[in-house]
């Protein structure tokens, strides 16, 4: 149906498209540094245009901080952020007293580039922070208010994105990060990427960065504007369909986490370019579960219920929400068989050596992600077919015709 101004029904109008359509162009530029962080960086933009916090976990070195800054310096907004370690002190964060006020017998910090007056905040090894820093913080993350004694002070953040290397197994620190409404667990790149981070990597440290034109704080607000006006109704029965599935196999979503959850669930309708929530928009549930395992679970759980998703601005956080080991059997079956297409002709190529140390490491990808008398059908063949190849050709057929003395090449 066509409105009085052109548009279908159910679109958002030509500025909310234009800005939706900014936010894309920066993801691709942004993405373009960052080798399999796509989805990381999809993630944090939709906590921007939902004004939700964002945790990530992952071990060190996979481009956790350096994805945040690079996302923070591309939108006009003021950044604070701080690595914590169990000796912060609040003032680190939340600015040291002012003295002047103090001799009046007034309590009040100077936050002058500090956490309370951030837009935009990211706080690494968030978990270490000392009960001081964290009640003050649970402040700024749900009221967006700062206090201090009598002081008190609203906060202009939009988000805030905390990482960690793990999560808490104290229940008082998971309760805390429950305040954190998207988690997404970050693991190392794949191997089959390796040549694109080590390509990309040495590119951006021999030239450096090319600046990003920042985006306007402005843009963010109206798309959090059109977000929130989202018509939900098609899509509140389902959603509670999910939730009642998913707390069947005892994952715990606190009530408060689920009404915000249809803030994400909003804001991907936005980006989808539609005023209605649909079928294709309940995928950030996944993000919702705080246990890598649980996430998992879920993803398997809810095949039928998510296979409709999608959303061509948030398409690798799509992918990676609906990821459940049937499909990650169906990836790694089609890596393998590239694999072994990509056979150099003779043993004695110089490529050849290098092509085994790849089969070897697709058959630890492939025993460590399935159990081997229960390996998925389309994993079948190619599992056969490389440990074929590795019997003959491998390290240990190798020291084997070494033993043995010279054989016929195979």
């Amino acid at each position: 149906m066509q409105l009085e101004d052109g548009r279908t029904q159910g679109t958002p109008d030509d500025g909310i498209a234009h800005a939706i359509s900014r936010i894309n162009a920066q993801l691709d530029l942004l993405s373009a540094r960052f080798v399999g962080r796509r989805a990381l960086l999809e993630l944090i933009m939709l906590g921007l245009i939902a004004r939700e916090h964002v945790l990530l976990v992952g071990p060190p070195g996979t481009g956790k901080s350096a994805a945040v800054q690079s996302i923070a310096t591309a939108i006009d907004a003021s950044f604070f952020e701080y690595l914590i370690g169990r000796f912060t002190e609040p003032s680190e964060l939340f600015g040291a007293l002012d003295l002047d006020a103090l001799k009046d017998g007034q309590i009040r910090p100077v936050t002058s580039n500090m956490l309370p007056e951030a837009e935009i905040a990211f706080l690494d090894e968030i978990f270490l922070g000392s009960t001081a820093i964290l009640n003050s913080l649970l402040k700024i993350l749900n009221e967006r208010t700062y206090r201090r004694g009598q002081y008190s002070v609203k906060t202009p953040l939009l988000s805030c994105v905390a990482a960690s290397n793990a999560m808490p197994e104290d229940p008082l620190l998971a309760a805390f990060a429950d305040r954190f409404l998207v988690t997404m667990f970050v693991d190392p790149v794949g191997e089959n990427e390796l040549p694109d981070l080590l390509k990309t990597g040495w590119r951006e440290t021999g030239a450096g960065a090319v600046p990003i034109a920042p985006l306007p704080k402005s843009l963010f607000a109206s798309l959090h504007a059109a977000a929130v006006a989202i018509d939900m109704d098609e899509v509140t029965e389902a959603y509670a369909h999910i939730v009642r599935k998913v707390r069947l196999i005892g994952v715990v979503l606190s009530d408060r986490k689920l009404v915000k959850g249809q803030t994400l669930i909003a804001a991907a309708a936005l980006l989808r370019g539609s005023r209605v929530a649909g079928p294709e928009d309940l995928w950030p549930v996944t993000y919702l579960v705080q246990s890598r395992s649980q996430q998992e679970e879920v993803r398997e759980l809810l095949h039928v219920e998510l296979q409709h998703s999608r959303n061509p601005v948030l398409s690798n956080s799509v992918a990676d929400a609906t990821y459940g080991p049937t499909a990650h059997a169906a990836a790694l079956a089609e890596q393998a068989a590239l694999l072994l297409e990509s056979r150099p002709a003779l043993p004695t190529d110089p490529l050849h050596e290098r092509w085994l140390v790849r089969l070897e490491t697709m058959q630890t990808r492939i025993d460590a992600a399935f159990d081997r008398t229960s390996l998925p059908q389309q994993l079948r063949p190619v599992h056969a077919s490389i440990e074929s190849l590795l019997a003959r050709h491998g390290p240990a057929a190798a020291g084997a015709a070494a033993e043995d003395g010279p054989r016929e090449p195979a």
